[in-house]
């Protein structure tokens, strides 16, 4: 004869440690979308500085009356597009650097063909 809900007080109890579980999963969760969302809302406003940049630039340029007060501004507008190609290049590989790696990793061939 279970008197005291000894039964009923472990369940709950295993219960209970399993919601903490999850709760603890669903924070870390939470928190690595909220870090992602950051990351994006920056990349957002680093583009929308680049655009106004750019744009800010072209207005310039539109505004020299010869090619020699043009000359310069040109110029930043084409060093800022390679430097915005080099990044993203660079974010590219990032991406591509630990796929190729795994996929060409020793020994990974013999596996694939099993």
């Amino acid at each position: 004869m279970d008197l005291f809900n000894q039964r009923k007080l472990a369940q709950l109890r295993e219960d209970l440690a399993e919601a903490d579980e999850t709760n603890s999963a669903v924070q870390a969760r939470i928190t690595s979308l909220e870090a992602k969302t950051r990351a994006l809302a920056n990349q957002v406003e680093y583009l929308v500085r680049t655009i106004r940049q750019t744009d800010d630039i072209i207005f310039s340029i539109s505004q020299c009356v010869d090619w020699e007060s043009m000359r310069p501004r040109v110029a930043q507008l084409t060093d800022q597009m390679t430097a915005r190609k080099v990044a993203e290049s660079n974010r590219i590989g990032d991406l591509l650097r630990g796929e190729l790696i795994e996929t060409y990793a020793p020994g990974m061939a013999q596996k694939r063909l099993k």
